[in-house]
């Protein structure tokens, strides 16, 4: 915890002038947006498997004789969840003798002092919701932490960016090249997008996720088509038309020009011993207190055949 700043502008003392936890603001932070668009599962693996079954044609002209086809077949698939941890040591006495004053108390016991529950309500758990939703659930990419050293926020799990793009490489993810995104053009674009979805699933109400950007690119798009009579810029909605389809934007895509279809209950959001993402344990050694608290989650599809986007395979190394 760094005060610093505080004791170099305000004086290494306290002094009532009034001030109180109103006056400490804080910056805006990202809620949590890609689970509530998920399918929510609650486990208690680590690793939750799952079946496609796949059925080929099985509907034969009919003769005597014993033709069989072996049309079922079943294949695994399995989404992996991963293992999130905070760690935060703070000497509560830092801030007594400073501006930061009234967060302190006169109770012995530190973690007892309005300091603490401050920083767990207005700090560290919108900084958790933050840290998962921008850097985790779209672009993480796991990276085994080296034992005794911090871990890099968007490396404690494979994220859907990643995953959708090693689905495009093994060709398990239907790939629906656009070309590069174009604020112009991307009206035309999504429509080409929904047009290049598999016949059987157009008729299925799914999402189109993009990122906040292009979202607002494609309204403002759609806006200058010239084809709609409109008397406010809300009478454009993000409905793709003659489609059950429509744009959704995802915060955790923000960055990038990835756009994915899936139904909703093929965006699997799984977690385990979820609370305690947001439920502290509070340790107090000497004068020091220390916040720690660890959880589970994961994120993928049931089915990687049905799920499209725009991402193509990566290009063979030296190709």
């Amino acid at each position: 915890m760094n005060v610093q700043e505080i004791i170099d502008a305000f004086g290494a003392y306290y002094e009532n002038s009034g001030q109180n936890q109103t006056r400490v603001r804080t910056m805006l932070t990202q809620g949590l947006v890609t689970p509530g668009v998920c399918m929510p599962i609650k486990t208690d693996d680590t690793v939750f498997r799952l079946a496609k079954l796949t059925t080929q044609h099985i509907v034969q002209p009919f003769q005597k004789g014993w033709t069989p086809r072996n049309a079922a077949a079943f294949t695994p698939n399995e989404i992996r969840l991963y293992h999130f941890k905070v760690d935060e040591d703070i000497s509560p006495d830092e801030v007594e003798a400073t501006w930061l004053g009234f967060l302190e108390s006169e109770s012995v016991t530190r973690k007892d002092w309005p300091l603490v529950k401050f920083l767990i309500e207005k700090g560290y758990i919108p900084q958790i919701n933050h840290d998962m939703e921008l850097f985790e659930y779209g672009k993480g990419i796991y990276l085994e932490p080296t034992p005794g050293t911090s871990g890099v926020t968007g490396s404690s799990m494979d994220g859907l960016c990643i995953q959708l793009q090693r689905g495009v490489d093994n060709a398990t993810i239907n790939s629906v090249p656009l070309g590069a995104l174009n604020k112009d053009t991307i009206y035309d674009q999504v429509e080409a997008f929904v047009d290049g979805i598999s016949q059987i699933y157009q008729g299925i109400e799914m999402s189109v996720f993009m990122s906040q950007s292009w979202r607002k690119h494609y309204l403002r798009d759609k806006r200058d088509s010239g084809h709609y009579f409109r008397t406010s810029d809300k009478d454009v909605d993000e409905s793709i038309d003659f489609t059950n389809q429509k744009v959704v934007e995802l915060a955790c895509l923000n960055g990038t020009d990835l756009i994915f279809a899936t139904p909703k209950e093929n965006l699997l959001h799984l977690t385990k011993k979820s609370t305690n993402k947001t439920k502290f344990s509070i340790e107090e050694s000497k004068r020091e207190v220390s916040f720690l608290c660890d959880w589970w989650e994961g994120m993928g599809f049931g089915m990687n055949a049905a799920v499209w986007t725009n991402l193509v395979p990566t290009p063979p190394v030296g190709g």
